[in-house]
């Protein structure tokens, strides 16, 4: 299932880069037109040139987003004049080129701009450039009422080559990152541009260019467990130059691992298990053990039953409910009467089954001997026969 992360590329290129705050009191404006001129550089070696590719330079508000088009001279440089700087506005300028977006904040509220260099890079679509300096785990908290654990990811992805790595459209040719089974809520934030999410087997997938550098990609997510024991299995495709999980000590108990032992370290005022391991290589596998995690109460679990109960469908449910007990009671007090109705027809029509009845009384409370109870019981029964 694809789930886009960023909308229309250039459209919300804004939102790709970050939010550019600006003091509005402290800040000098431009009061005449503002120009931005640079140049385009193709960083790679032997790179091809750039002709006929065109600069843009976006003027974004929260009602506009404008995009002003240069196509580059002969020696790749743009030029954009007469621009006339708006607090509110957020500015920048970008290209595509061989399928990746490149692109550059500006700041124009201390006016014109000259000498802008916008790099780029000839494109590979292999993604066995990139590694990982730095992947970072923390267990960040335990929910006894949902049994579930909440996990928070870091990972610092590098390119150091002169290529820009581009995704192809195959789930394979994605930036992939795995999950542990059964995860879910699965939030995701990174500085890559224009990023789409993917969901793939085992985790979710990233569609986004890497130019050379580091890049950082945080994702958070839950898991469910269903008893006091519960291990993180992952696959580390990127390798780590530093691999790191972190919980704290008051909130699970860590067992047994596939990478060494955890050490006790105090960071700020709360003590952590800390489990840092150097130079794993790619594809690896991760294996960390969580135990003693709590197991709900009775009353935490009709707690949760009750919390999830959809309130908008009790109402209706509640008055059918009442509504087949009613009917119901009705129809056993019908039934009852009908009985007793009928009892009191049979009563009355048979006084001899009457006379039985009273004779059965009286030597129950002893007012007669048990001879003449048999004596005239015989003589009732004699009646009835006939």
């Amino acid at each position: 299932m694809k789930i886009k992360a960023k909308p229309v590329l250039f459209h919300l290129f804004w939102l790709a880069f970050g939010v550019i705050l600006l003091s509005h009191g402290a800040t000098a404006f431009a009061a005449e037109p503002i120009t931005v001129s640079g140049k385009v550089t193709n960083m790679s070696q032997n790179g091809d040139p750039l002709d006929g590719l065109s600069v843009v330079l976006h003027e974004n508000s929260a009602d506009i987003l404008g995009e002003t088009e240069y196509k580059l001279s002969e020696n790749n440089e743009f030029i954009f004049e007469n621009i006339i700087y708006e607090p509110n506005k957020q500015y920048g300028v970008s290209i595509i080129f061989k399928g990746a977006l490149y692109g550059l904040n500006l700041d124009l509220s201390l006016g014109s701009i000259s000498d802008l260099e916008i790099e780029v890079f000839e494109p590979i679509r292999s993604d066995e450039l990139l590694k990982a300096s730095l992947v970072s785990i923390l267990i960040n908290s335990v929910n006894v009422e949902t049994k579930s654990i909440s996990v928070l990811e870091i990972i610092k992805l590098v390119n150091d080559s002169d290529l820009t790595y581009v995704p192809g459209p195959a789930p394979m040719q994605l930036l992939r990152f795995s999950l542990p089974e059964g995860a879910y809520n699965l939030m995701i934030d990174s500085s890559l541009l224009g990023a789409e999410i993917f969901q793939v087997d085992k985790g979710f997938g990233l569609s986004a260019s890497l130019i050379p550098g580091e890049h950082d990609i945080f994702f958070s997510y839950d898991m469910p467990y269903d008893s006091k024991t519960y291990q993180i299995s992952k696959n580390l495709r990127y390798g780590a130059e530093i691999l790191r999980v972190v919980a704290a000590v008051d909130l699970v108990s860590l067992g047994e691992t596939s990478h060494g032992d955890f050490e006790e370290s105090l960071i700020g005022e709360r003590k952590y298990n800390v489990l840092e391991v150097a130079n794993i290589v790619k594809e690896e596998g991760l294996l960390v053990t969580l135990e003693d995690l709590p197991i709900p109460s009775a009353p935490q679990r009709f707690s949760t039953a009750f919390k999830s109960i959809r309130w908008e469908l009790a109402v209706p449910v509640a008055l059918g409910i009442i509504v087949i007990f009613s009917a119901g009671t009705i129809i056993w007090l019908n039934s009852k009467n009908k009985s007793n109705h009928k009892s009191q027809l049979s009563n009355r029509d048979n006084p001899e089954l009457s006379l039985l009845h009273e004779l059965d009384q009286m030597y129950a409370d002893g007012k007669i001997s048990e001879e003449t109870y048999s004596h005239k019981k015989e003589m009732i029964k004699k009646i009835l026969d006939d």
